[in-house]
């Protein structure tokens, strides 16, 4: 993790969340390269970051010592909101899957100004409520739909600039499936013309992939 000051061009961002007024030499830039750990689950949070470049996910681990991923994130996603809220240590571990650019708020002397700006909730307010609807959903989904209508739904989700480079054990464990049965469906959307292999990816035929989801 690298550390700068704070940039006018993300002045709009904090605008977006109501807080433009806050004393910016107290904000900082940070920038997490493709593998880096963001926050990790029972530890303490010192910031409270808002995305504004990149992607990642968030996981929690169980005793059994398997991972269950429950987010993808990007541009837009704010890391802390649980914990700023309810004042207690990270209940997920966040990781990057690219370089992941955040501005980072400290809580330590932000907390009160935060929690009582009404501006700033509401925002907070519209994301949490945006992660459960994407929770309920995926639950849903995973229960009721194919796994090829899943994986379909989660390819417009994580897909940049229409390819895709996530890691397949991950998606195999966010889609709840094993590993062999994701490479089966994928073997299916390239035989469909959806997915093209790639050196160190999928490239995503976009317009066939909407297609073939409102088919389901």
């Amino acid at each position: 993790m690298r550390k700068f000051v704070f940039e006018d061009k993300y002045v709009d961002t904090l605008k977006a969340f109501g807080i433009e007024d806050i004393d910016r030499k107290e904000l900082s830039i940070v920038k997490y390269d493709k593998g880096d750990i963001v926050c990790q689950e029972n530890r303490l949070v010192g910031s409270f970051l808002i995305c504004v470049v990149g992607h990642g996910r968030s996981y929690v681990n169980e005793r059994n010592g398997k991972s269950l991923i429950l987010n993808i994130f990007k541009k837009g996603y704010v890391i802390g909101d649980y914990e700023l809220i309810m004042n207690f240590s990270a209940m997920t571990t966040v990781i990057a899957d690219s370089e992941l650019i955040c501005v980072s708020i400290p809580l330590n002397n932000y907390r009160e100004y935060l929690l009582n700006n009404n501006s700033f909730l509401r925002r907070v307010s519209e994301i949490l409520a945006s992660k459960l609807y994407a929770s309920l959903h995926h639950s849903a989904a995973s229960r009721l739909m194919p796994l090829e209508y899943r994986l379909c739904v989660h390819l417009l989700k994580v897909s940049n600039l229409g390819f895709f480079d996530a890691r397949l054990t991950d998606t195999a464990n966010m889609l709840g499936t094993s590993y062999r049965h994701l490479l089966r469906t994928i073997s299916t959307l390239i035989a469909k013309g959806i997915l093209v292999k790639a050196a160190n990816g999928y490239q995503i035929d976009i317009p066939r992939l909407h297609k073939h989801v409102d088919e389901f």
